[in-house]
């Protein structure tokens, strides 16, 4: 019985991918504790600390298909430890001599936390490989829209042109840091956790550094001769990472979102599939986008758990770690979630760019509000200009009137100018500064650092 919808079957993957589940599954999770045991067995049997033997069969049986599935569920019935009835089932499988040297020095915290790092480093390769593709299609609609024309809004209000490639450099620039962090992060938890109860090592003896060092090697891992048990920064670091990640999709889904408004109607969502209303057939919901800032909603919660899971007492501290063990994956699982539907909405965005001149003109020359202010300044000082043009602009909105033709007739400031000197306040389409060459930098820039990225982690 499913109860959550990542673990959904008939509706599956709305809050998920079959990648990112697949990563996290029960059975996976239990296949790389048993890769811990299978790399202890092994070193040890190397190290001639257990019989050569017993090692081997360890190493052989340590495969969740070998199993007896009934025993592991009724041992969790039984024991709320999180890995002893997975032990308890691997010594069952093995021989009565060779079950004795089962999870031989090591404790339950290095067995979940080396599991973790492994299933943490897979789920950001595949982000990664996401936001290499995300970053494509923003550098992409940069490029290709890089002059073209639409209007810039603050304070949800329209406020100057710009163009809409200059919107998406802005995106693109700030994936292109994402991409940064996701591959520091990787190389951050290369570390696997072998530190014993306490973090002495005591129990494997004057080699016991040695030993921990290469059975995390055996699982591709470095050893950090200091436990981790209780510093739990990195884990942290990771969950804010990629609750900052979860949050440039939000806003670049809802600037989506907010500019497919009928009002507005310069983007629109038209991923393949994409449902119309159940009762509305001339509305085209932007469902994607939705499911993003949902999903960035609970990615940013989660990530003060993992802050919070940092508060560790003494050696060690199950109140924090099961906190933490909890939160990632669905975090994991969010993010990859949330990346593939960006991937989506991006490669199949649809850009109106009639819409965006005709809102761009739909207020008459107030737009270029900002030019006029400064070309009067160089005339009368810009505080004057600036207290001159607002009684302009307050009777432009009461008299339905341009602010052109009210600058020409005021007796003060209409000598000033000839018609032929205000031509930006009907063309404001080309007041966008250095948009364009600031694009063609950042695209540069993008394209430099691309072509030194690896392919994959």
């Amino acid at each position: 019985m499913s109860v959550h919808p990542i673990d959904f079957h008939l509706n599956q993957d709305v809050f998920s991918t079959p990648e990112q589940r697949e990563i996290f599954e029960e059975e996976a999770v239990f296949q790389r504790w048993l890769d811990f045991e299978a790399a202890l067995a092994s070193t040890l049997g190397d190290k001639g600390i257990i019989p050569g033997t017993a090692a081997r069969e360890i190493v052989e049986n340590a495969r969740f298909d070998r199993l007896d599935k009934s025993l592991i569920r009724k041992g969790y019935g039984k024991s709320r430890n999180s890995l002893v009835p997975l032990l308890q089932a691997l010594r069952h499988a093995c021989s009565s001599e060779a079950g004795q040297y089962v999870h031989y020095g090591a404790t339950t915290q290095d067995v979940i936390d080396t599991a973790e790092i492994i299933g943490i480093r897979l789920s950001l390769g595949l982000m990664y490989k996401d936001l290499r593709e995300i970053e494509t299609n923003c550098l992409l609609l940069s490029e290709r829209y890089a002059d073209t024309p639409m209007a810039g809004r603050t304070h949800g209000q329209q406020a100057l042109p710009i163009t809409f490639g200059l919107k998406t450099a802005v995106w693109l620039k700030e994936i292109r840091s994402h991409i940064h962090r996701i591959r520091d992060r990787h190389s951050g938890l290369r570390y696997g956790q072998f530190g014993g109860a306490v973090g002495t090592l005591a129990a494997l003896g004057e080699n016991a550094l040695e030993i921990a060092s290469h059975t995390l090697r055996l699982l591709g891992l470095e050893h950090d001769p200091l436990a981790w048990h209780t510093r739990r920064d990195a884990i942290a670091d990771t969950a804010c990472c990629l609750a900052m990640l979860s949050s440039t999709f939000s806003k670049i889904a809802n600037e989506i979102y907010q500019l497919q408004k009928s009002e507005i109607a310069e983007l629109f969502e038209a991923a393949p599939g994409q449902p119309a209303s159940s009762t509305m057939p001339h509305k085209r919901n932007p469902v994607l986008c939705q499911r993003v800032q949902a999903l960035s909603k609970h990615i940013r919660a989660l990530s003060a758990v993992a802050i919070e899971s940092m508060c560790h007492e003494h050696e060690r501290d199950p109140r924090c770690l099961w906190a933490e063990w909890l939160s990632m994956p669905q975090i994991c699982i969010y993010t990859g979630a949330a990346a593939s539907y960006m991937k989506s909405i991006l490669s199949s965005l649809e850009i109106d760019t009639k819409r965006m001149y005709e809102n761009l003109r739909s207020k008459g020359d107030f737009i270029a509000g900002e030019w006029l202010l400064f070309r009067l300044g160089e005339k009368i000082g810009k505080m004057n200009a600036m207290e001159k043009l607002n009684k302009i602009v307050e009777k432009a909105k009461k008299e339905d009137r341009n602010i052109g033709e009210l600058v020409m007739e005021d007796p003060g400031i209409g000598g000033l100018f000839s018609k032929g000197d205000l031509f930006m306040l009907d063309s404001p389409e080309a007041y966008t500064g250095q948009a364009v060459n600031i694009i063609n930098q950042v695209a540069g820039q993008i394209r430099r650092s691309r072509a030194e990225d690896p392919q994959e982690l």
